[in-house]
């Protein structure tokens, strides 16, 4: 039944399609396992939607990442060491009430937004979630990050993502508290933050001279800054920005190389809709949002990346030539 689903996201085709194909190739249906009858339409949704759905779907798509990432270790790519992270629209049916289906301007859509989270090496898919359809993208990094972590245990080292992402928040919950540098662009009027300088740090520190941990001067800036992460968060966070700001500044071509590997992101969402179909909704509210999301990249997953490394391909591992219908 799971190879049936994935034989159907490949297909570009619904529960009925994939019958009604099936009923006329029957030598692809003995290839899938139904050497007697096929299963209904009916049968098929029950499987998806009742004996897998949102929370089987999800660790068998985690099963898989696992799988991969130990498939790259002997070629000695830590898989998840570099994190892409973007969103891209999923269409809601037009009668959907469900509150995460909302009316985006920017795409004329009424829509759920998918978040993906991508390997940075090799564009391989590592993580999802679904949002509102106007909701904010860089709100859901952190708890997006920690779930990935959760799973695939490797040491995050460098978060890339667009300037939705590069918010003061982020740069104190990924950068200060989880040791993750964050990759990203600025608005082109950006200017240095007063607020976020050492100089400005200090100053407040110095305010806390009463409290046991305070250290005189000169003391370590990074007391300083784990110090005010407990009083002055937002101070850390605009720290960290302009670190990011001065660093862009002083060395573009570098900040411009790590951060065109987000590039997969775009790869990645251009083979789910263009080769897959995928970013049209047929069934109402979240919960089948995010199996329809889960079923496209567990299929993406399953017949590029695993297959060609379960054969001994370590090339292109995501190229888009690998999804034929």
């Amino acid at each position: 039944m799971l190879k049936l689903t994935i034989f159907r996201i490949m297909k570009r085709k619904d529960r009925c399609g994939i019958i009604r194909y099936l009923k006329i190739n029957e030598q692809e249906a003995k290839l899938l396992g139904f050497k007697k009858c096929l299963p209904s339409p009916k049968t098929i949704w029950h499987w998806e939607k009742i004996r897998f759905g949102v929370k089987g779907f999800r660790e068998i798509f985690q099963t898989i990442v696992l799988k991969i990432k130990e498939l790259l270790l002997p070629l000695g790519i830590i898989l998840g060491k570099i994190v892409c992270m973007d969103s891209t629209p999923i269409q809601s049916t037009r009668d959907d009430k469900d509150e995460l289906a909302q009316f985006n301007g920017h795409y004329h859509l009424k829509m759920y937004k998918g978040d993906i989270q991508w390997d940075g090496i090799l564009g391989i898919p590592l993580n999802f979630g679904i949002n509102f359809g106007t909701g904010y993208d860089g709100h859901k990094a952190p708890s997006m990050i920690d779930q990935l972590f959760g799973f695939l245990k490797t040491i995050i080292e460098t978060f890339i993502g667009d300037t939705h992402y590069n918010t003061i928040d982020n740069h104190f919950e990924l950068t200060q508290k989880r040791g993750i540098k964050i990759v990203s662009k600025f608005p082109e009027n950006h200017v240095f933050d007063e607020q976020g300088t050492v100089e400005a740090l200090m100053e407040e520190y110095k305010k806390y001279w009463e409290d046991m941990n305070y250290i005189p001067p000169p003391v370590n800036f990074e007391h300083v800054l784990r110090f005010l992460s407990e009083k002055k968060p937002e101070l850390v966070g605009r720290y960290h920005k302009n670190q990011l700001f001065e660093y862009f500044t002083n060395n573009p071509i570098k900040h411009h190389f790590v951060y065109g590997k987000r590039n997969h992101t775009e790869g990645g969402n251009g083979i789910l809709k263009d080769r897959l179909n995928f970013h049209r909704l047929r069934e109402n509210g979240r919960t089948n949002c995010e199996i329809h999301l889960a079923i496209h990249l567990i299929a993406l997953l399953l017949t590029s990346p695993l297959l060609l490394l379960q054969n001994g391909g370590t090339c292109s591992l995501m190229k888009a030539q690998h999804y034929v219908s």
